[in-house]
This record gives structure tokens, C-alpha cells and sequence, in this order.
């Protein structure tokens, strides 16, 4: 069995599937400071719709998440648009630094109903795909010690929202 940490909580993964949810949906399991390797690479990911979704079932089912598609809007949040547009700005990190979030938010023409949209994109970036983002776009191997927080746009350890310094996270919401 290995063991892996998403979210913020600890995950284990076990080689066949027959336990991996029934062991992990409480989240008190064994800790492990390596993510999975990627299966695809980042490139094809960000062109493939398909290959994006595939890959993202597989990286949550592989810590035992049960792996559910946000609806903001009424609508289904299209994730694998979400990923694109925030790592073609370099990430989660830097879009946070360089105040980018709106940019990204402006893509998705969401009625002006919902105010708080940046707020929850980001929510769902955080809980879905930061720890993706860690293995897909920036080929890391491990977390780190801090991830940026997804209201204050800080790390929650150190006031840097860099990449490079952050990738354990509080869950934020239900998936």
C-alpha cells in the first residue's frame, strides 16, 4: 500500500482498487510525501479534453477521492478550462501573485448574478486540481510545506503564494 497526501488530507492508495475508497473516504489515513507519477504528459493534457478528464479521475481515484464535477452557475464547471487558463499563466501560485485571477475568472462569461466567482473558481482549483497542477504542469514528486490560501491569496505558512514553496492545502468545500 502506498500513501499520499491531497488536499490537505492524508490518503493512502492501494495497488489493487478493491480498498481504496472504502479506505479513504474518512480522511484519517497514513501519511506519505510523494505524489503519483504522471501518466501523460502536460502538453497532451492541456489539448485533450479527454485525455484531462481521464487522467484527473484516475489521479483522485488513486488517493481514494470520490471525484465529483463542481456546478457554479447551474452549470457544470468545465475543469479542464479552469486548468488550462491558470497554468498557461504559470500556475496557481503566480496567477495569485501576479493578480491574475480575474483574467481567468472573465473566461468563463459567468452570469453577474454569481459575485462571488473568483472566490469559488479558485475553492475549486484548490481542492481539484492544485495537487494536479503540482504533478501535471510542474512534474513534481512531493508536496511541499505551504500552499497558497485560496481567500487571502497567501501562503498559509509564510505569505509567498509561489509554487515552488506550497502544495498542502485545507479542504474547501465538497467536491
Amino acid at each position: 500500500m502506498s500513501s499520499h497526501m491531497l488536499n490537505g488530507q492524508k490518503s493512502s492508495a492501494t495497488t489493487s482498487n478493491s480498498n481504496s475508497n472504502s479506505n479513504n473516504n474518512n480522511n484519517n489515513n497514513k501519511a506519505s510525501s510523494y505524489y503519483p507519477p504522471p501518466t501523460a504528459k502536460y502538453e497532451d493534457i492541456a489539448q485533450s479534453s479527454d485525455l484531462f478528464w481521464a487522467t484527473l479521475e484516475a489521479f483522485h481515484k488513486s488517493f481514494g477521492d470520490k471525484f465529483k464535477v463542481p456546478t457554479v452557475g447551474g452549470k457544470a464547471l468545465d475543469l479542464h478550462r479552469l486548468f488550462v487558463e491558470v497554468t498557461s499563466r504559470g500556475g496557481l501560485g503566480k496567477v495569485i501573485r501576479d493578480r491574475r485571477w480575474k483574467e481567468v475568472v472573465v473566461v468563463f462569461n459567468f452570469p453577474t448574478t454569481i459575485t462571488s466567482a473568483s472566490f469559488v473558481l479558485r475553492k475549486y482549483y484548490l481542492s481539484l486540481l492544485y495537487h494536479f497542477e503540482q504533478v501535471y504542469y510542474f512534474r513534481r514528486e512531493a508536496p511541499s510545506s505551504s500552499m497558497p490560501d485560496a481567500v487571502s491569496g497567501s501562503s498559509l505558512d509564510n505569505g509567498s503564494a509561489s509554487p515552488e514553496e506550497g502544495s498542502t492545502i485545507n479542504q474547501l468545500g465538497s467536491q
